[in-house]
């Protein structure tokens, strides 16, 4: 039989995913197209895509700090802890895709720039 305190530690435990749960973080953009062999097609392509991702990304990340607002002053240390360290990945996500693509369209320009001697 379990003890009332156990039974009121299930509860906020299902409570706890039901909140995390309201908060959908996007899937990741399977790739960005290599920059040296890509199309101008291709990076405007993926352009959509990132821009999409970043704005979905944005959307959680707002959902993020919602539900900590949400939790208020009784939140436990280890709660805002995690949501602050979801947040941080999310962030630490978008920006790691942002510099690829800028990484990318940086290799495009590149590759098709006129030879030193040939300006």
């Amino acid at each position: 039989m379990k003890t009332p305190a156990s039974c009121l530690a299930i509860i906020a435990g299902l409570i706890s995913h039901a909140s995390f749960a309201a908060c959908e973080m996007p899937s990741l953009i399977a790739s960005i197209p290599d920059g040296t062999t890509a199309t101008e097609e291709d990076l405007f392509q993926a352009q959509t895509q990132v821009q999409a991702y970043i704005a979905a990304m944005d959307n959680y990340i707002a959902c993020q700090n919602e539900e900590m607002r949400a939790s208020g002053d009784g939140a436990s240390e280890q709660y805002l802890y995690q949501m602050t360290e979801r947040i941080a990945a999310a962030r630490a996500e978008v920006d790691a895709v942002a510099t690829d693509f800028n990484d990318q369209v940086q290799a495009f320009r590149a590759q098709r720039q006129f030879p030193a001697g040939n300006r």
